[in-house]
């Protein structure tokens, strides 16, 4: 590369020339042996004196940065390189030292450090002493060794910890674990601080799972907290948790002063995934006496996390099980389902309620909240449901506000009579629901569906009038519509006490009296003998007297009318226990005992009131405490609390509360309803013997109550046992004792053993017996549709001579009912099976019967024949003279109370298809439907309902 042809004069210059241009090189990285060699030689040969800052930066390529010379020949050109630096006198730098430490380092080339400080002319620095001590170290000579641990010792520097400790973690990468035992014991030796370097050891130690060594450690050179919470992460991460308890014994007396470090570490190891180890380390503290009161912020910290870091739910819920079994508190299960709720996770929050559930702790409704909004904005009203089924299932008190707001607002409540079925159905008692569910209506003006409600249930639930006043109260001043109030304040118990309360809130509001035409109201009230006591009159008519437009002749007179003499005091302010629901109660039961007032009356009527909403926990802690208390029983308590045993399956505790029920001539003694819910309770507890009994021997007081559903109850009970064949000694039995009469409905379970069992032989004959000896058929059009499936397969059916069955069948409904209804029978079977042909052969020839569609639809609970109706109205052609309007109405009513979207868009695509208009009350239900469901309206709607708007 460097030519040497020059004159002599400018030697000087061309080293110089040389040696810029090698630099150059060098500090872009590229360095030649040969280039080096060659301008060393031509230093040497001319004796030339190396620049102090050259030859440092030359000096530098001495070792790794010539990777092609051996060390020896490293070596001897970086001593050539020293001689020139030190020409005609010239002193090395202490950098120049240090950077020859640094190559000797690399070149392997240990030097004795005490030698080496002795030729040092300038004073060492930190770093000077640091990289003899690293040569030290690696030479493995413990002459070298000790001497440069003795003169930093002397020298007091403080250097040498973060030294050793990086030197011990350099040797511990290497797996040169004997030579940091040697230095350590050097150090120790010459009596110098060795936390830091066994803090790498234990490190290391933990890291191999090398546990004695460890635990040598730990004893002999105790550790800070934070050095052995790296330990224990370090265990956790290297496939050692199982040795964790033993480093978490260092730890103990100091986990109160460690909290936030601790729980750092535990998210740390969570995100690292060792979720399970931070599981462990928390349980151990938790089964600890000195850290267990302080362990629930690890728990809350480490669910926190589990819930953020997606972790399944059932791992969640095994270490929420795991925790509390430890001696957490149980207000873990209840953080995690909050978490749960504000992050939208429904299936984790749904396992944790199943937990709370299981060990009893109640699930209040509020929690659902989330969830119900969530719901509807997701998948509309089905979704509803489900929660609210699992709700039911999870024990959860469903109260007034969860229905009014989080409920009915978001299911369809175009036929609230059927939204209060469907919440029948799946678990919510009437007598929770009608009140929410009247209060509703009343916030959305739906005055008419008030009246219905009020009609249909009059007689059968107590309404809380406190939750309707108000309400009530703002819908009259919207309509002036007299009848709604007076026959809301009339038609349930308490009703009429209540009166009062709305007159007053009526008379207190901003409107004028002729606004809200109060003579009518009044007129009314006393036709219906509303009454009020004489201090609510002087009331009411000292509000009336400040108002301007007050007729005082007319409406003194009608407000003096209704005063009742024997009313001493006014019940404008409603806070008698009465008229308290159980939520009240229990409050005023607190109330009661913290002012040790007698309790008696108020747990009588939480009593009453959880039978009544079939609350079984809550009725067993208020009878434990009415025993604590021992009170006297009353019959009307035992007996309600008899059925409520029995709803629940508890005979035991029912049969316990029989004898007293039995001889007292009481109305609360055992009526017809007991016996037939306790008969009932005896087949599904496999005791069908007693029940025969029950039916045979009990008297009931009160023989006119109507049990014949609880009868059809009983046999369809007792059908579905493997005591099946007694269903018709139990129907003799029950028509003997006058229980009942015959139904369809009542002969239906009959029929379901053997179709059930596929037994169609037995079932043609079971129905003819029917048609015969009762005149009725049940399930006449699912037997067809058996029989001729039997006729389309032939190869697996063992039934001969299907036809002359399906004749028998045919002819027995044209005798029983009539030629038209049984062709409407035979229609919908063959629908069933899709046979159009054979549809349309029977339609060429008779007619259908219009009534038989809608007592089906309306009562049937099979979907194969739904399904058939809806397949027959596919079928039939446009000529065939058919109110099919009607049926696609009923239809979707009955689709709509199943919540069957499927179903519900395929009727409509049909009446698309068949050019079936819909009417008035189709598209309500239809459209209701849709929306509850979240189901986009189909195009044919949407742009009706735009020309309607237009116009």
């Amino acid at each position: 590369m460097y030519s040497t042809s020059v004159s002599e004069s400018s030697q000087p210059d061309v080293i110089r020339d040389k040696l810029m241009s090698l630099c150059d090189e060098v500090k872009k990285g590229r360095v030649s042996s040969n280039d080096l060699r060659e301008v060393i030689d031509l230093c040497i040969k001319n004796d030339y004196q190396l620049p102090s800052d050259t030859g440092l930066l030359l000096l530098r390529c001495c070792g790794n940065l010539l990777p092609d010379l051996e060390t020896t020949k490293r070596d001897f050109l970086a001593n050539q390189i020293l001689c020139l630096v030190k020409k005609n006198g010239a002193a090395l730098t202490l950098e120049h030292y240090n950077t020859l430490l640094g190559i000797n380092e690399e070149n392997s080339k240990f030097v004795n450090p005490k030698e080496f400080l002795i030729d040092m002319n300038v004073t060492p620095d930190k770093n000077t002493y640091r990289l003899l001590l690293n040569a030290a170290t690696k030479a493995g000579n413990n002459e070298y060794l000790w001497n440069i641990l003795t003169v930093i010792k002397d020298k007091n520097l403080n250097i040498y910890e973060d030294t050793i400790s990086s030197l011990v973690h350099t040797c511990l990468i290497n797996d040169n674990v004997g030579e940091v035992e040697r230095t350590l014991a050097l150090m120790k030796e010459a009596k110098l601080s060795t936390t830091k370097a066994y803090t790498e050891l234990a490190l290391e130690y933990a890291k191999r799972g090398n546990i004695p060594n460890l635990v040598k450690i730990l004893n002999e050179e105790p550790q800070s907290n934070v050095n052995l919470l790296k330990i224990i992460k370090t265990l956790s991460l290297s496939n050692n948790s199982r040795h964790i308890p033993v480093v978490l014994n260092f730890l103990m007396t100091s986990v109160p002063e460690m909290e936030f470090e601790i729980s750092k570490m535990i998210i740390e190891l969570m995100r690292a995934g060792q979720i399970a180890n931070a599981h462990t380390i928390i349980n151990y503290f938790a089964l600890n006496n000195v850290t267990k009161d302080i362990v629930q912020k690890f728990v809350n910290s480490f669910m926190n996390e589990s819930i953020i870091l997606n972790v399944p739910i059932d791992d969640i819920v095994k270490y929420a099980n795991d925790f509390i079994d430890s001696g957490c508190s149980l207000y873990i299960l209840t953080n995690v389902a909050e978490i749960g709720l504000k992050l939208g996770r429904e299936k984790m929050c749904l396992a944790i309620f199943d937990v709370m559930k299981n060990k009893n702790i109640e699930i209040r409704p509020h929690y659902y909240w989330p969830l119900l909004l969530r719901a509807h904005h997701n998948k509309g009203e089905a979704e509803i449901y489900l929660l609210v089924k699992s709700m039911v299932n999870d024990g959860v008190d469903i109260d007034f506000d969860t229905l009014c707001d989080y409920i009915l607002p978001y299911v369809n409540t175009g036929d609230p009579v059927v939204t209060l079925k469907r919440l029948a159905a799946i678990g919510v008692s009437g007598t929770l629901t009608i009140t929410p569910m009247l209060s509703f209506l009343l916030h959305n003006n739906r005055v008419e569906d008030v009246m219905q409600m009020c009609t249909l249930y009059h007689s059968r639930y107590k309404v809380h009038y406190k939750e309707l006043i108000k309400p009530l109260v703002r819908v009259y001043l919207d309509t002036n519509n007299v009848k709604l109030c007076v026959k809301l304040l009339t038609s349930f118990s308490q009703g009429q006490d209540f009166a009062r309360m709305f007159l007053k809130l009526l008379i207190k509001s901003e409107y004028q009296s002729n606004k809200y035409n109060l003579p009518s109201l009044l007129e009314e009230f006393k036709k219906c003998k509303i009454k009020i006591s004489s201090n609510d009159a002087i009331f009411f008519k000292n509000k009336l007297s400040r108002n301007e437009s007050f007729n005082n002749v007319e409406t003194i007179n009608l407000i003096n009318n209704l005063v009742d003499p024997e009313l001493e005091r006014s019940s404008i302010n409603m806070l008698e226990p009465k008229y308290m629901n159980t939520k009240e109660l229990s409050c005023y039961l607190m109330e009661l005992k913290g002012n040790k007032i007698d309790t008696k009356n108020i747990l009588h009527k939480l009593l009453i009131g959880y039978c009544i909403e079939k609350n079984l926990q809550k009725a067993e802690e208020i009878k434990q405490e009415y025993d604590a208390c021992q009170y006297e029983w009353t019959v009307s308590m035992k007996s309600i609390l008899f059925e409520l045993y029995l709803k629940h399956g508890k005979l035991n505790e029912a049969e316990a509360l029989l004898p007293d029920l039995q001889i007292t001539s009481d109305k609360y003694a055992i009526d017809t309803v007991k016996i037939m819910s306790y008969a009932i309770a005896l087949v599904k507890a496999n005791n069908p013997a007693k029940a025969f009994d029950v039916i045979q021997n009990f008297i009931g007081t009160n023989t006119k109550i109507d049990v014949h559903l609880y009868c059809c109850t009983l046999l369809e009970t007792l059908a579905q046992s493997r005591y099946h064949i007694q269903t018709i000694n139990m129907l003799d039995l029950l028509l003997k004792k006058n229980y009942c009469s015959v139904s369809e409905e009542l002969l239906k379970p009959l029929m379901q053993i053997p179709l059930e069992y596929n037994d169609i032989l037995n079932a043609v004959n079971t129905l003819l017996t029917c048609a015969q000896k009762y005149k009725k058929m049940p399930l006449v059009i699912e037997t067809l549709s058996m029989l001729l499936k039997q006729k389309e397969n032939k190869n697996y059916s063992n039934l001969e001579n299907v036809n002359e069955y399906v004749e028998q069948v045919y002819n027995a409904a044209s005798e029983v009912y009539s030629v038209t209804i049984a062709n409407t029978f035979l229609a919908i079977a063959l629908a069933i099976l899709k046979k159009r042909e054979k549809v349309h052969i029977l339609l060429q020839n008779y007619d259908l019967s219009m009534n038989c569609f809608v007592h089906y639809i309306n009562n049937t609970k099979s979907i194969e024949v739904l399904d058939g109706i809806l397949s027959l109205i596919e079928i039939i052609d446009e000529k065939y003279v058919l109110n099919k309007n009607v049926i696609c109405t009923m239809l979707i009513s009955a689709y709509s109370k199943m919540g069957d979207c499927k179903r519900v868009l395929k009727l409509w695509n049909i009446m698309c298809t068949k050019n079936i208009l819909p009417d008035a009350l189709f598209e309500k239900r239809f459209t209701a439907f849709l929306l509850a469901n979240k189901i986009p309206l189909p195009p044919e709607l949407k742009n009706k309902k735009k020309i309607n708007a237009s116009n």
